[in-house]
């Protein structure tokens, strides 16, 4: 047996303990648990499967949603995160291997970063468009603070 297999093996049939369980429920609980996560491809839920990964990237490509898809958005928002928070839940009371809690938190991250994303679109944040904007919120800060630096100097004077 190779190293890495008894390594597996070993996750597979491990049981989570109680530090390692508050250690994932913290990290899932803070507020950009999702950052970095990667969307899961496909998701099941109530008997309908969505291509969850594929839906936000088509999405995020789209300059502008119709009605249909804003709709569609609003409706699944909370599907997602009520599937998150039941994966949260199993995590924080059943009695899960090292693997079944890892799967439980890769999939609840995953659900919130598509649940960011899909939220985003329908505010109208993401692509070029909002890095422009920023862009022009920080040059208005540096102009302010740019000003204020210039009335305290004159008022040291």
């Amino acid at each position: 047996m190779l190293k890495d297999e008894k390594k597996t093996n070993k996750t597979e049939t491990e049981y989570l303990s109680f530090q390692e369980r508050n250690k994932l429920l913290w990290s899932l609980r803070s507020d950009f648990a999702w950052a970095g996560k990667k969307i899961p491809e496909s998701v099941e839920i109530d008997g309908e499967e969505y291509r969850l990964r594929e839906m936000v990237r088509e999405l995020g490509e789209k300059e502008l949603l119709n009605s249909d898809e804003a709709a569609e958005i609003r409706a699944l928002i909370p599907r997602l995160k009520e599937r998150a928070e039941t994966d949260e839940e199993l995590l924080e009371t059943e009695e899960l291997t090292k693997a079944e809690a890892e799967a439980l938190y890769e999939e609840a991250t995953g659900l919130l970063r598509a649940v960011m994303g899909l939220k985003d679109k329908l505010e109208g944040k993401g692509g070029e468009r909002s890095a422009d904007e920023l862009k022009k919120m920080l040059n208005t800060q540096k102009i302010i603070d740019e000003k204020r630096w210039q009335e305290l100097i004159k008022g040291l004077k």
